[in-house]
């Protein structure tokens, strides 16, 4: 799909990178609501990363990158859902 975005041009592109980003950081919110509540330090790690994936989410649109529609977001999103599936049971 990053391929395909990317032959669509700058803002194309930008705008998969952006919608990537927040995917990342709605996975990592993910792991953020499981972790348990004495783990300090990987919550720390995480909730960093979690700030990094969201500057990095924003820099694409900054940059002129067109927003994805609904629509396409929902594929994505649907897409990274059977990648994450998939990988934890190989």
């Amino acid at each position: 799909m990053g391929a395909a975005a990317g032959l669509l041009g700058d803002r194309v592109s930008l705008g998969f990178v952006e919608a990537t980003e927040v995917q990342v950081v709605r996975h990592l919110d993910e792991h953020l609501q499981t972790l348990p509540e004495q783990d300090d330090k990987s919550f720390k790690v995480l909730e960093a990363m979690r700030a990094d994936e969201t500057r990095h989410a924003a820099q694409p649109l900054a940059e002129g990158g067109e927003e994805f529609p609904q629509p396409v977001k929902q594929v994505m999103r649907a897409l990274a859902k059977v990648m994450t599936t998939t990988t934890y049971h190989f």
